[in-house]
């Protein structure tokens, strides 16, 4: 578009003061509701000064004076924005409208506004009011996204509060409201109370929140407090309790993710064992951790792949990011690229059982990731050498995830460990309240010693969690194992 000529108009389209108009040019004009501004508004909601406009090559520039409510410009709010010919400007109310004005208009006297041809997608959507109801709604969403704790939510709540509504605060606090009356309706659910001070305190219902309520403080009447506002702040109640129902969903989550890794993989804060393997194990733990290298961790299932990835990341600059474990036989392209790029460690289970063709787009999503935000460290029971050799895994994507490689060795090559690892595991099981014995007889030590343990630790797992069950004395005996036999 090119240049304007004497400037734009600026017509109120919807509100108290529909008809009205402002010729604006390169010189800063005042619209608000005192009688020293250049457009005058009647509308209550707007303020006395409430925004300069000045003419631009393709509109009009806006900015909010000090003090005075954001605009909504483009269906969000602003405090300063460039609107182009065409679009709508929300203040309090009132809707106006940016229109070309040739030269010839210049110098026109007022003109009554009899519509025009224009997109207008805060107009479609119903009065002012609703228009900036809706973006306060999208607002508080966005703002109570991401909070993972109540002070969090509440931080967010406020400040939108005071943003948005033009309320002096808002918290869960709401220890003196009165008792609600029975059989409430939905009209009824913001309770207004008024304190000594003058201010008001409107209460709306929060299932989640601590107190069950939301409040919000405000120095308006009682006679301002309008329907749009109540059906604001229900709708604020409403997705502060969504928010909640989900931080309490994420919270049980976590609780049931921890505990099935407790009784997978054990809490012990490094791998234990005084063999030779365990040792080595141990001491590349330490390295790895400090490292960003791709992983590649071979042994045999059981062994502890998964409890080794986890000590790698618990150990490292990363602790705090996310810890994600992808199943390989169920892993697609897009399920890679999204986990590269969500940062933390991303384990790659057996990668070994991934079919040949879903290595090739795992191949893709790594060449795409490149930098990736995610630490990679893939597990494997296989030996993915011979598979390259035989053609069914992909020599290029060996490439990608074995920077260095680390083999966990199985139990069996390490029987001195494995009194140590009993005892560990029986400390867990009994620390989450299960069985009675709290300790193992050395007749039961040493046929744990004897045994082959195909499974490895996870078997080693599961044979204690059945002995607790069959036991009924303080300690694990041999009886208490029928399964496990010597070699």
């Amino acid at each position: 578009m090119g240049a304007i000529g004497a400037g734009a108009r600026l017509v109120v389209a919807r509100g108290p003061d529909a008809g009205t108009q402002l010729i604006v040019n390169d010189q800063v004009k005042i619209v608000g509701r005192s009688r020293d501004a250049h457009l005058v508004l009647t509308d209550e909601t707007v303020s006395r000064h409430h925004f300069h406009v000045h003419a631009t090559e393709h509109g009009v520039y806006v900015r909010a004076c000090e003090g005075a409510a954001p605009l909504t410009v483009h269906e969000r709010e602003v405090l300063e924005a460039d609107v182009s010919i065409g679009d709508s400007i929300v203040v309090g109310d009132t809707v106006m409208v940016v229109v070309r004005v040739l030269d010839e208009d210049a110098g026109a006297g007022p003109v009554s506004y009899r519509g025009t041809t224009m997109n207008l997608p805060a107009l479609l959507s119903g009065e002012a009011a609703e228009v900036r109801a809706l973006a306060a709604v999208f607002a508080l969403n966005r703002a109570i996204a991401n909070v993972e704790s109540i002070s969090q939510l509440e931080a967010a709540l406020e400040g939108w509060a005071r943003t948005h509504l033009a309320c002096t605060g808002a918290t869960f606090d709401v220890a003196d409201r009165p008792a609600p009356p029975s059989g409430l309706g939905a009209e009824d659910a913001v309770h207004i109370f008024e304190r000594r001070d003058g201010e008001l305190v409107l209460h709306v219902p929060c299932p989640g929140a601590p107190t069950g309520w939301l409040a919000f403080t405000t120095n308006e009447s009682v006679d301002r407090v309008r329907d749009s506002l109540r059906r604001l702040l229900v709708l604020a109640g409403a997705l502060c309790a969504s928010r909640f129902a989900q931080m309490a969903s994420l919270r049980e989550a976590e609780e049931e993710r921890d505990t099935y890794r407790k009784r997978i993989e054990g809490t012990a804060h490094t791998f234990l064992g005084l063999s030779p393997g365990a040792r080595e194990v141990a001491r590349a733990i330490s390295k790895l951790s400090v490292s960003d290298y791709a992983v590649l961790l071979l042994g045999e299932g059981g062994a502890g792949k998964n409890f080794v990835a986890r000590l790698i990341h618990e150990s490292g600059p990363r602790k705090n990011e996310l810890f994600r474990i992808v199943n390989c036989a169920t892993l697609t392209e897009g399920i890679a690229e999204n986990a590269l790029q969500g940062g933390g460690t991303l384990i790659l289970d057996e990668i070994g059982d991934l079919p040949l063709a879903s290595q090739a787009k795992l191949h893709h999503a790594l060449e795409r990731a490149i930098p990736m935000q995610a630490r990679i460290i893939a597990t494997t029971k296989r030996d993915l050498t011979a598979m390259i050799d035989a053609g069914t895994f992909r020599r290029d994507l060996y490439f990608h995830i074995s920077s260095v490689t680390c083999k966990i060795p199985p139990l069996r090559e390490r029987p001195q460990d494995i009194a140590m690892v009993a005892r560990q595991v029986l400390d867990e099981l009994a620390a989450a309240g299960a069985g009675r014995a709290r300790g193992l007889s050395e007749g039961a030590l040493e046929l744990l010693r004897g045994y082959a343990w195909p499974g490895n630790v996870r078997e080693l797992r599961v044979v204690i969690e059945h002995a607790l069950i069959l036991s009924d004395g303080p300690r694990l005996e041999a009886k208490d194992f029928p399964a496990v036999t010597t070699r």
